[in-house]
């Protein structure tokens, strides 16, 4: 029998099999003669119902620790294989139990055919193993539903990342503060107008690569928020000072693309920024994850919808990917997000 939490349904399986399964029980045990009268039917019938009803629950905590142990997909074959053997087991205790039960308490005149002990015992456990699949392929089917659900969602979230990224990059506004920048780096430094537009060419490069990746090394992650972090130290001068600190060790973690561009741009444009109050951020990372943290000087944008919006998807791809959740902690005066990261890159896909 199934457990009443081992899946959403088998409460229903259970049900839908306990009228044959009793049936046929009862006539393996007592033979033609349960068919003599009505009062020798009805009587056996709720009898065993009750018992197979207590048993049930039995059966159905034996399946929840079997399930505890061996919890994932791939572990399927091997639920089952320890499963059923143990059910078969059980069945020779519940088979004798109902022998035992049915001389005890001596329901009708019919008694129950000791020669048909293994028969009943061959039956119980077809009834087990039925009753088993039908659970296992409703959890199986669900789980892949749900699967599918997640799959679609990710994409979706993906998706938005990949928007919101070009729309980064085509932003009139961001288009026209690099090149207005280069212009005067050009007739300023032209050295530096050389960095600046080779820094401009890795981020706008590594956003078209990084939008079709679904997880990216921290590594790359680190040398595009440093190329970022260049273009916005030319156009902003000392208004804004950043500093990334994070061990070597680390860089090959894994975490999705652009995490740091939805980061970094809702704190830079999200919060004021000058020389003489200047906006402080860093990006450090340990054992934990990655940790971004900024001043906070909030200032109200036409546009900010879309930095948040920005964030929220970012949260939501970590939900979908069934790691950590992204924290966000804000005082006052300062803010912090904590980015879990992945030790393998196949994690949550």
């Amino acid at each position: 029998m199934a457990s009443k939490r081992y899946s959403d349904k088998e409460l229903q399986v259970f049900l839908w099999v306990i009228l044959p399964y009793i049936t046929g029980m009862n006539s393996i045990l007592f033979g033609e003669c349960l068919f003599a009268e009505v009062k020798t039917f009805i009587i056996p019938f709720c009898l065993s119902a009750l018992y197979l009803f207590c048993t049930y629950f039995i059966f159905g905590i034996v399946a929840v620790l079997i399930q505890k142990r061996f919890p994932a997909n791939h572990d399927l074959f091997r639920r089952i294989g320890v499963m059923l053997p143990v059910f078969y087991l059980m069945n020779i205790l519940l088979v004798t139990g109902i022998y035992d039960f049915y001389r005890l308490i001596k329901p009708v005149d019919c008694t129950a055919i000791s020669g048909n002990f293994w028969w009943a015992m061959a039956f119980g456990c077809l009834a087990s193993t039925v009753i088993t699949f039908l659970n296992e392929g409703i959890v199986n089917w669900d789980r892949w539903k749900a699967s599918v659900t997640e799959t679609e969602q990710l994409r979706n979230a993906y998706q938005k990342t990949r928007l919101l990224g070009l729309k980064g990059q085509i932003n009139p506004h961001f288009l026209f503060n690099c090149f207005n920048s280069l212009s005067s780096l050009i007739n300023e430094d032209e050295e530096k107008a050389e960095r600046f537009l080779d820094e401009m060419t890795k981020v706008h490069r590594y956003m078209l690569r990084g939008a079709d990746d679904q997880l990216v090394s921290l590594e790359d992650e680190l040398k595009f928020a440093g190329s970022y972090l260049f273009l916005t130290n030319v156009r902003f001068g000392e208004a804004i000072k950043a500093n990334i600190e994070v061990d070597g060790n680390m860089s090959q973690k894994f975490l999705p693309p652009l995490s740091l561009q939805v980061i970094l741009e809702n704190i830079i444009y999200t919060n004021s920024a000058s020389k003489s109050s200047p906006l402080w951020l860093s990006i450090s990372a340990d054992e934990d994850g990655l940790l971004i943290k900024n001043t906070v000087q909030t200032r109200v944008r036409n546009d900010g919808n879309g930095l948040e919006e920005g964030l929220d998807n970012l949260i939501t791809k970590y939900r979908l990917l069934h790691v950590a959740d992204v924290r966000v902690e804000e005082t006052s005066g300062e803010r912090k997000i904590f980015l879990p990261l992945m030790s393998n890159k196949e994690v949550g896909i």
